[in-house]
């Protein structure tokens, strides 16, 4: 089997797997994402003679009265669902190289998760190590001040980019602080905010005179919660560092506990390791009589590491590091190059060393004898191990028999030889311990799934790149892999898979886009379209293709097609719509007057994604228009959007407080848009259900407020949401559903008198 020519006219994917159900492509045909969606418009059609944009070859126009159905066997992810999988999969490894151990290599500690679902609420404590704790450490700039900051306020935020070594520094500031002085740990809770746990968990978790880091991940940390988190620790007398990219702290202003944390200068950890490095193999061979302890005395070693320090090729090549850890990797490197008299081929083996073990670990480095070689069996797995680094094996397993099942007729094993190759799914002998992680596990982790986890986190783009680039007639079988593995029930695998695919448009855009994108955007399936976006996102991350995605997306977005226009949709509620959210809600508007989308929740969906990320302004902007639109769809977009964002919350120091509750409190304009909104969700047939339910978790959830300012809001809204025609229903949902359930509720009383008073009035003036 041979990959065919990316430009070959009208080349489909001949391995992808049909719509579930059995569905029939239909670009009118896609699921709405609640079985409650009511149907578009019978006598409704795209729009005719449109010619497509030339870069899109355009669906099927939808016969009239086509209805958007729901090909999938299992019922669409929800909202939060889907933020967690984001979360978990983001391509970026769940580790952080927080220090370097004695022997050179990075020490990784891994974050542990949870149950597919159901985050556990406490929090994992895992120790560090003495190699760890007494790990070499060079100083960064500003690190006095912050060991200072940390002393006096007992939190400490430190906000750096990746691989500037802000975890090395935590662990030797918490060092410095604890008593005992190697008391320092790590705080992880599952699929959840470890920052929000260990405010709630405090009393539990923090002991006196202990240091915690905490990795914040991609949750951000407002400064109240900082404060909140220092308050805490200081009544425990524990010490906590919090460590997060820039964007993980916002709203700083003068609070003084974030500092940004710069790499220290590279050459004098280069220095500073290797040094240490050739100390411990001078040792060595004085001790073992190893290689030539003439060559090897003090004078030797010292005036190899003047010659490295010295050295122009080697300053440059330094310039190139992306990580503190990878210039502890060249110390090493050069170490055990100590009697090299040339340094390019030592420097030239430093920078293509991932590339190099990725090759090695699927068999392609030509230096190996034909016994070294790994089997096609033992390469689909470790494809499958490095892909899907950070899931359950049960997924890798899973994944790793798809494709050996895929691969190995293209190698000459006959079907009937298959099931004997299977038998063997043993990770540790299909995948070699130079691909695995050393993982530091917490006390309890029995009670949590095995994970994948890559050694390296630049391991997987290596061995992506190593993989295409090197089976070209298993191109097309391995896109026909990744289009399967996209199924029901699976959001997270499905998550990882689009990233994927996203990731190989960076080295063959137009094949992959249209061999496998293209084709989930149009599929009748909304999970294939939900990919669709997340491969258009993923392939934007990388700049230079960042205009070519843009016009992609618009294509899709002014197609006739109406599934392309839904995929359209669900991709201006990633980053791409973040790049600019005035042109994402304008498109968003448009494509929400359309009678053939009526049906579908990805407008309202990525709506609702566009506020979490921190556009709240300008979305309330847009949902204000849109309720008040004389349109028959934009109104039920927007009262779809407030539902989605019913649970979330802007402020993780009050989780009780929905967003949109929040934002009414110091608006009059939003209040009134929230009552706009309210009354319509209760009233509409579609979503009154789903809305008097998400008002009975609104009500109790205002009881903890210690100003009473959310009870207040709720019972002004209440009088104004619960008038007729509902104040009937309202008071019966009160007083026999809601108060029953909650009792002792102050909110739902205070609302329910409110009622009461209001009808009394009302009686008393006719």
């Amino acid at each position: 089997m041979t990959g065919r020519d990316p430009e070959t006219p009208g080349s489909g994917m001949s391995g992808a797997a049909p719509p579930e159900n059995g569905a029939q492509d239909s670009a009118g045909s896609y699921d709405a994402g609640s079985a409650t969606a009511p149907a578009a418009d019978p006598a409704s059609a795209p729009p005719t003679g449109q010619d497509a944009p030339a870069a899109e070859e355009p669906d099927a126009a939808p016969a009239a009265g086509t209805r958007p159905g729901a090909p999938d066997s299992a019922p669409e992810p929800s909202f939060d669902e889907f933020n967690d999988a984001i979360r978990h999969s983001l391509l970026k490894s769940r580790r952080g190289a927080v220090n370097v151990g004695r022997s050179g290599s990075a020490v990784y500690i891994e974050s542990m998760y949870g149950s597919e679902g159901r985050p556990p609420a406490k929090l994992q404590v895992v120790p560090f190590g003495e190699d760890i704790v007494t790990a070499i450490h060079v100083p960064v700039p500003g690190q006095a001040e912050m060991l200072d900051r940390l002393r006096q306020r007992h939190a400490l935020a430190l906000d750096g980019e990746e691989g500037t070594g802000r975890g090395a520094t935590a662990v030797r500031l918490l060092t410095e602080c604890s008593r005992p002085r190697y008391a320092v740990n790590a705080l992880y809770r599952e699929e959840a905010d470890v920052v929000q746990g260990v405010c709630e968990q405090a009393d539990e978790v923090l002991r006196e005179g202990h240091g915690y880091l905490v990795e914040a991940g991609g949750r951000p940390v407002p400064a109240q919660t900082l404060e909140r988190l220092g308050r805490l620790a200081e009544q425990a007398g524990a010490y906590v560092v919090v460590t997060g990219l820039p964007s993980s702290f916002p709203g700083r202003g003068d609070r003084g506990h974030v500092l940004t944390h710069h790499a220290p200068d590279a050459a004098e950890v280069l220095e500073a390791h290797l040094s240490a490095l050739l100390t411990r193999h001078r040792s060595r061979c004085l001790r073992d009589g190893e290689g030539d302890a003439a060559r090897c005395d003090a004078r030797s070693t010292h005036a190899f590491l003047n010659r490295v320090t010295a050295d122009d090729q080697l300053k440059n090549a330094l310039g190139l590091a992306r990580s503190v850890g990878e210039v502890v990797r060249l110390a090493n490197i050069l170490a055990e190059n100590v009697h090299t008299e040339d340094l390019s081929d030592v420097i030239g083996h430093w920078r293509d060393w991932l590339r190099l073990l990725a090759r090695e670990m699927l068999g392609l480095d030509a230096r190996q004898g034909d016994l070294d070689v790994p089997g096609p069996h033992h390469q689909a797995y470790r494809i499958s191990y490095a892909f899907f680094d950070g899931h359950p094996l049960s997924d890798v397993v899973e994944a790793g028999d798809l494709l050996s099942r895929t691969m190995l007729p293209l190698f000459g094993i006959p079907e009937e030889d298959l099931d004997h190759h299977m038998a063997e799914q043993n990770i540790d002998r299909l995948v070699p311990p130079e691909m695995r992680a050393q993982v530091t596990t917490a006390t309890d982790a029995r009670a949590h799934p095995r994970r994948a986890a890559l050694a390296h986190a630049q391991l997987l783009p290596n061995l992506l790149e190593s993989t295409w680039d090197a089976y070209g007639r298993l191109r097309l079988p391995l896109l026909a892999w990744l289009d399967r593995l996209v199924g029901p029930g699976r959001e997270r695998v499905r998550v990882r898979v689009a990233q994927l695919a996203g990731l190989l448009m960076g080295h063959e855009f137009d094949f992959v886009y249209r061999e496998l994108v293209r084709p989930w955007a149009r599929s009748p399936s909304r999970v294939r379209r939900q990919c669709a976006a997340l491969a258009l996102e993923m392939a934007a991350a990388d700049e230079s293709a960042a205009d070519r995605v843009a016009s992609r997306v618009q294509d899709w977005a002014h197609s006739p097609g109406a599934a392309l226009q839904d995929s359209a949709a669900l991709a201006y509620g990633t980053s791409i719509g973040l790049r600019d959210v005035s042109v994402a809600l304008t498109e968003l508007e448009r494509l929400g007057r359309k009678p053939e989308l009526a049906g579908s929740s990805s407008i309202s969906f990525s709506t609702a994604l566009l506020f979490m990320c921190g556009r709240a302004d300008e979305v309330m902007a847009a949902l204000g228009r849109w309720v008040t639109s004389p349109e028959d769809h934009l109104p039920r977009h927007a009262v779809r959007t407030m539902l989605e964002l019913g649970r979330a919350t802007l402020d993780i120091d009050r989780p009780g407080r929905p967003a949109l509750a929040e934002l009414a409190l110091d608006n009059a304009k939003n209040s009134e848009l929230l009552v706009a909104l309210w009354s319509r969700a209760l009233v509409t047939k579609e979503t009154s259900a789903r809305a008097w339910h998400l008002t009975g978790r609104w009500l109790p959830a205002a009881d903890g407020d210690e100003n009473e300012d959310l009870a207040a809001l709720y019972a002004s809204l209440a009088r104004r949401i619960f008038a007729d025609p509902l104040r009937n229903r309202a008071l019966f949902h009160l007083e026999h559903v809601w108060l029953p359930r909650h009792k002792g509720s102050t909110t739902i009383t205070r609302v329910l008198d409110a009622l009461r008073t209001d009808g009394y009035d009302e009686g008393n003036r006719r």
